[in-house]
C-alpha cells in the first residue's frame, strides 16, 4: 500500500531523504552490531521522519530488539516488541504462503486461472486468449492496476467502504491492455481478490484462512486482521507526521484484506522471519521455500517477495505502508542474516523503513 503524495511531497521527501543520509554518512565507523544500527535509525528519529521505530535483528541465529523514538508523541514510552502496529502490506507475503501451501497440498494450482475460483457473475478479463492465473496475482503480474478505478483516490482511507460488489463490478467493466504474465505492475486490487479467492476455496473470511493455514501452525497469536479488545489495547497509534491519523487496517473490508489488514508485534514477525529463514522447524516449510523462488515464475519475483542482489547479499523483502504505519522485512537466508523494521509515523510509510532494513542488513554483512 502507498500514500497518494503531491509532487511538492515528494520533493520534500526526497530532500528528506538526502539529509537523512549526510546525517548517517560521516567517517566514524561503528564497532559493534549496536552502534551500526544506532548510526542508522537516531538520525530518523532525531529528524522528525518517525515519531517510534522498533527493529529487530536476526544474526549468528542469535535475535536482537531495538526500540527508539516514542510509541505516543511526548510519552517517553518506548514501542516494545509487544506492541500493536498495523504490518500494511506485509500482509500480502502471507496470503502468497498460504497460497503456496495450498498449491503443494494439491488443493489448487498457481497456474489455474482465476475465473475458474470465483463466482459466476464475475467475469475476468482476458488478453488475447491469455487467461489471469492465480500465479499472475501473486507475482503482479495480472495486468490489473494497483488500484481499482472506482475507488475512492481523494480519500485518506482509500480502502474505508470499498466492499467486495465494488471490486467485482470494477473486475467486470475492466479490460486488459496487456498479456498477462508480461509486465510487473505492483497491484493492491490483485491481491485483495487473491485473499478472496483463498478464503472461498477454504469455505471461510479471509481471517479465518489466513489463521488456519498460517498462524496458527506457527503459533502467532498476536497477529490478527480483527482488533480485539486486548489488541486495541496494545495498538500504537499511528502518525501521518506528527498527525494523529485513523486505522486503515480496522475499516478494511474483507475483499481487500488479503493485501494489507494485518496487524502484529514484532514478537510474531520475528517468528515469520525466522520460519522463512529456516531457522524455526515448521510444516510450512515447503511452501515458504516455494513462495521465494522466483525460477518458475514470469519474472524475476518470488511469490509475494522482492528478490535484490546488492552488496554481496541475496535479500529476499518485502515493505508496507498505511497511513500512519510503515514495515518492512528482509533476510538473505544463506548468510543467515534477517530484519524486521516497524514503525509507527513516516511522511511516506514505505520508503523509511525499507531504507532502514537495506542499510542494516548491510551493516550486518560487515560483522
Amino acid at each position: 500500500m502507498k500514500l497518494i503524495l503531491s509532487k511538492n511531497s515528494k520533493l520534500a521527501i526526497t530532500l528528506f531523504t538526502a539529509l537523512l543520509m549526510s546525517c548517517s554518512s560521516d567517517d566514524v565507523k561503528p564497532v559493534t552490531v549496536n552502534d551500526a544500527v544506532d548510526k542508522i535509525i537516531t538520525p530518523y528519529i532525531v529528524l522528525g521522519a518517525d515519531v517510534g521505530i522498533i527493529v529487530g535483528v536476526v544474526k549468528d541465529k542469535e535475535t536482537t530488539v531495538y526500540s527508539y523514538g516514542e510509541k505516543v508523541l511526548g510519552s517517553n514510552e518506548k514501542i516494545s516488541s509487544q506492541s500493536v502496529l498495523e504490518i500494511a502490506s506485509l500482509t500480502k507475503v502471507y496470503t502468497s504462503v498460504a497460497l503456496a501451501s495450498m498449491h503443494i497440498n494439491g488443493e489448487l494450482n498457481l497456474d489455474e486461472p482465476i475465473e475458474n475460483l470465483l463466482p459466476s457473475e464475475v467475469h475476468v478479463p482476458s488478453f488475447e486468449g491469455k487467461k489471469i492465473t492465480l500465479r499472475h496475482l501473486a507475482t503482479h503480474t495480472s495486468g490489473f492496476p494497483r488500484n481499482p478505478t472506482n475507488m475512492d483516490e481523494d480519500a485518506y482511507n482509500q480502502y474505508k467502504g470499498y466492499t467486495k460488489e465494488k471490486m467485482y463490478d470494477f473486475i467486470n467493466s475492466f479490460s486488459l491492455t496487456r498479456a498477462p504474465g508480461s509486465e510487473v505492475v505492483y497491484s493492491s486490487v490483485g491481491y485483495g481478490l487473491l485473499g478472496e479467492i483463498l478464503s472461498l476455496k477454504n469455505n471461510s473470511n479471509y481471517e479465518r484462512m489466513i489463521f488456519e493455514r498460517i498462524l496458527g501452525p506457527l503459533g502467532m497469536s498476536h497477529t490478527t486482521v480483527s482488533f480485539t479488545p486486548a489488541q486495541l489495547e496494545n495498538l500504537v497509534q499511528g502518525y501521518n507526521g506528527t498527525t494523529r491519523v485513523e486505522s486503515w487496517s480496522q475499516h478494511m473490508q474483507d475483499i481487500m484484506q488479503g493485501t494489507g489488514a494485518l496487524i502484529s508485534t514484532l514478537d510474531d514477525q520475528l517468528i515469520y522471519l525466522k520460519a522463512n529463514m529456516g531457522l524455526i522447524d515448521t510444516p510450512l516449510r515447503n511452501a515458504m521455500l516455494l513462495s521465494h523462488d522466483s525460477k518458475n515464475n514470469p519474472v524475476d519475483k518470488g511469490l509475494g517477495w522482492n528478490i535484490k542482489n546488492a552488496d554481496g547479499l541475496t535479500i529476499i523483502w518485502k515493505n508496507g505502508g498505511n497511513g500512519g504505519y510503515g514495515s518492512m522485512m528482509a533476510f538473505d537466508k544463506t548468510k543467515g542474516l534477517g530484519v524486521v523494521v516497524m514503525a509507527n509515523s513516516s511522511m511516506n510509510p514505505e520508503i523509511f523503513p525499507t531504507d532502514i532494513g537495506f542499510e542494516i542488513l548491510k551493516a550486518l554483512s560487515r560483522f
